[in-house]
């Protein structure tokens, strides 16, 4: 057997990853049991107002159904039906937690693709919200290095998504996956979209293979767009006798349910089939690593928000970044103080207890030698803050504002390095006094004051002279010192 060069996968979700059928039969059954055992009503009566509403949002997940049936809200007027029907609600939740699990060998193929260098790429007909929950919670962020996916159906009048959210908004968002929306009104089976997610990672066609459960969505668009297609045959769902349920209440209209039905006479035939699982997807390609072919190209399909989240993700890390360093400076100047403290402890001992060294026939107060070493450990804690950890926060400073540069547009309030940045400095004499001068100044006048202290103690005669040059150097460093670190915040 020949095998093929491949170094991108792209593969559907539903039914291909994991069992999106029994998910959605199994959660949507036991919701509606309840409602029918609480309410009264009849299937008959429930299920078209279902189909009405899954259709008006194009979906069949859609998370306001229960408020939304027009015979609930008769019978329960001027009532929250979600308190009402808490109980389908968790009853709903309960099987979906059951059920929602990877065919097997799913995670170990994909860590075995991702060892091997090659591009994993998601693309599913699934709104977002609901695609990403099931992305987290079958540990598949990561393993696919991209998502595409519709976006959200638009929430009922007068809700944020900030209101109905129970965890911080980090939590519904990829750690690694990058997702991004795939344009309105396209969907599968659509040959162009496929060829330009394609484009849009950078692939070479040649190299890339579509894996799908569907012989017309997923088979025959790949068949069309010139790219490898391998069939999910394991996860084939519209065979089994509980799919009557779904086309009861599906989005999909009715044409396209009988189309589905009657996909043998469509004459669609895979090229290669997965009969067992996803697993057998490595034993029939040449897997290599994947080498982008149109970087820097602008993106076919577009990021939600333009691709705004992987910046502000790469923002959000240079930030940490920055007050580490600065944390780090802190504990050092802290170090430092601390340090200082024992040196003039062990001074007032020595000058308490007249304590002399002789040298030459004089005597040297013992006192002079430990603020000669005292000054000395405090110029080096000046060097490693100024010349090591600060250098170290300038770089991540300049960084993060070129980054914000790049969002500006798109998101204004992420300018929180170029601000500080404009109010940091202070003014002396009309001098812009920024954080290195300042950092200076902490430790040149505290060494100063030692060595004026040293000199004090053995009664030089040039005493003033060096008060003099150490204070007159300091000025002269302070304001001529190169402004190479301005971008310090």
């Amino acid at each position: 057997m020949a095998y093929r060069r491949v170094s991108v996968v792209i593969t559907d979700l539903d039914n291909t990853l994991f069992d999106w059928f029994e998910v959605w039969h199994s959660s949507f059954s036991a919701m509606l049991a309840v409602i029918v055992n609480k309410s009264g009503l009849s299937e008959r009566t429930l299920l078209p107002e279902i189909k009405a509403i899954h259709q008006q949002h194009g979906t069949s997940e859609y998370a306001f159904l229960i408020e939304n049936i027009p015979s609930l809200r008769a019978k329960h007027p001027n009532e929250d039906l979600t308190k009402v029907y808490a109980e389908a609600i968790e009853a709903f939740r309960g099987a979906r937690r059951t059920t929602l699990r990877r065919f097997a060998g799913v995670k170990k193929t994909l860590e075995r693709l991702k060892g091997q260098g090659v591009l994993v790429v998601g693309y599913t007909e699934s709104m977002a919200f609901y695609t990403g929950y099931r992305i987290r919670k079958l540990e598949l962020d990561g393993l696919l290095d991209y998502l595409y996916s519709p976006k959200d159906h638009d929430l009922p009048d007068g809700l944020a998504a900030d209101q109905i959210r129970k965890y911080p908004t980090e939590q519904y968002e990829f750690k690694k996956t990058v997702h991004r929306l795939t344009p309105p009104n396209e969907f599968k089976p659509n040959p162009k979209l496929l060829l330009d997610i394609i484009e849009d990672v950078g692939a070479d066609p040649k190299e890339v293979v579509y894996v799908g459960d569907n012989l017309y969505k997923d088979v025959r668009m790949a068949q069309e767009a010139g790219v490898v297609d391998v069939h999910a045959n394991y996860g084939t769902a519209h065979t089994r006798d509980e799919y009557k349920l779904l086309v009861d209440v599906t989005h999909w209209t009715d044409k396209e349910v009988q189309f589905e039905q009657d996909l043998k006479n469509h004459d669609v035939n895979a090229t290669l089939s997965l009969n067992e699982g996803f697993y057998q997807i490595l034993d029939w390609f040449d897997f290599v690593p994947f080498r982008n072919q149109a970087a820097g190209r602008v993106p076919a399909v577009s990021a939600p928000g333009g691709d705004v989240k992987s910046r502000l993700d790469i923002w959000k890390t240079i930030v940490d970044v920055q007050m580490h360093f600065n944390d780090l400076e802190l504990r050092l100047r802290n170090f430092a103080i601390v340090a200082l403290g024992a040196v003039l402890t062990g001074t007032g001992f020595a000058l308490r207890s007249n304590l002399t060294v002789p040298i030459g026939g004089i005597e040297i107060q013992y006192a002079a030698f430990l603020l000669i070493v005292g000054m000395i450990v405090w110029l080096a804690f000046w060097f490693i803050d100024r010349h090591w950890y600060h250098r170290l926060l300038l770089g991540s400073v300049r960084h993060g504002i070129e980054v914000e540069k790049s969002l500006i547009e798109t998101l204004p309030e992420a300018n929180l390095t170029e601000s500080i940045k404009r109010e940091s400095p202070t003014s002396i004499f009309g001098r812009a006094v920024r954080s290195h001068h300042r950092l200076d100044l902490f430790y040149w006048v505290v060494a100063g004051i030692l060595l004026t202290a040293v000199v004090a103690l053995v009664k030089a005669s040039c005493l003033f002279w060096v008060i003099g040059f150490v204070v007159v150097s300091l000025v002269a460093y302070l304001f001529t010192s190169t402004d190479a670190y301005s971008t310090n915040s």
